[in-house]
């Protein structure tokens, strides 16, 4: 009974707090707050060790983020932009501990342009933008004719927008509230096009010309050879 009151249970006791000391990794609290007008936020990361922190990285998919001291273990920095907060602590003792959290909550994406119909020649759509919100001031449009071509009416209560659509294709351009835009090609059966599917069409309908005024050409020729 001596022996294992003098001897084992301090042994025991004196290795556990080793083994605790040699394995304990460094923890953090990272907390995201909310949008700033849905350009910034802030984060905010409280470290938790029982050892001085030796190194430590906050990263925003990949790209380092600068950090404020406000507090003891307690950092803060503006985030402008949405992705992965990626935190890598290393301890004293050489343990390491890595976590990461989500930013969703910004507006980086550009309006959205639905239900396009085409009838007797005036084009409608619906705008939708469920974060900052649609900045009608900056709708107009554009053909191979003309550089810009404003609506004809704006419904800001519905979002839905109308034309006047004087040629095959109309492409639309409309900004949201913190300056995303979408830029959206329009067909006369009201497919919308993305500035690349606009553009292969317009080269494949320049192609389609070119072999047809081709075709015309080598048919004057066979008729001029023939009336020879």
């Amino acid at each position: 009974m001596t022996v294992l009151l003098f001897y084992v249970l301090p042994f025991i006791v004196v290795n556990s707090i080793i083994f605790i000391l040699v394995t304990a990794a460094p923890k953090g609290d990272l907390t995201i707050g909310e949008a700033d007008n849905f350009t910034t936020t802030t984060m905010e990361l409280k470290i938790k060790s029982l050892f001085p922190i030796k190194a430590m990285t906050v990263t925003l998919d990949g790209n380092e983020v600068e950090l404020t001291k406000t507090a003891s273990k307690t950092y803060t920095a503006v985030l402008g932009s949405n992705g992965t907060v990626k935190v890598s602590l290393t301890a004293f003792n050489g343990m390491k501990n890595v976590f990461s959290e989500q930013v969703n909550i910004l507006d980086d994406t550009p309006p959205d342009i639905k239900d396009s119909i085409i009838e007797d020649g005036v084009l409608s759509f619906r705008l939708e933008d469920t974060q900052s919100g649609i900045n009608y001031d900056t709708i107009y449009a554009y053909d191979d004719d003309t550089p810009e071509i404003l609506p004809l009416s704006i419904d800001r209560s519905t979002g839905i927008i109308t034309f006047d659509m004087q040629k095959e294709n109309l492409t639309i351009c409309v900004k949201d509230q913190v300056g995303n835009e979408a830029r959206v090609t329009i067909t006369p059966k009201g497919e919308n096009l993305n500035p690349e599917e606009a553009a292969a069409l317009a080269s494949q309908e320049a192609a389609q010309d070119s072999d047809a005024a081709s075709g015309e050409s080598k048919e004057d020729q066979t008729g001029l050879e023939s009336a020879e």
